[in-house]
């Protein structure tokens, strides 16, 4: 087929050949959001690109190598600020001694 029918719009230089219909899209990314949004297998649909335009296969993320789940699980972080407050020798505690006898409702009883 020559390129005029197979492209016949000079803004859209991508095209997106299906089992039962034709697109044509302005840039590489409008055509990946349709192959994505019908979940389309590559054995569906073809790709093509007018010439001068260039078809990237989308970057697979790579595969994080075998972690210790050690590595998985983040230590707690200490607050030193605490830390150093509680074992710090400024800090003393005293017991507190109540009455027995509580002189709340009579002040004047001994």
């Amino acid at each position: 087929m020559p390129v005029k029918e197979l492209f016949p719009w000079d803004s859209f230089p991508f095209r997106l050949e299906l089992k039962d219909r034709v697109a044509w899209f302005q840039c590489q990314e409008h055509m990946d959001k349709e192959i994505a949004r019908y979940n389309l297998k590559p054995k569906e649909y073809k790709k093509l690109a007018k010439r001068g335009h260039k078809i990237q296969k989308p970057e697979k993320p790579e595969k994080p190598k075998n972690k210790k789940k050690s590595d998985l699980v983040k230590s707690k972080k200490q607050n030193l600020k605490r830390t150093n407050l509680l074992h710090s020798k400024v800090m003393k505690f005293e017991t507190l001694s109540f009455e027995k006898l509580p002189k709340l409702l009579h002040p004047k009883m001994k």
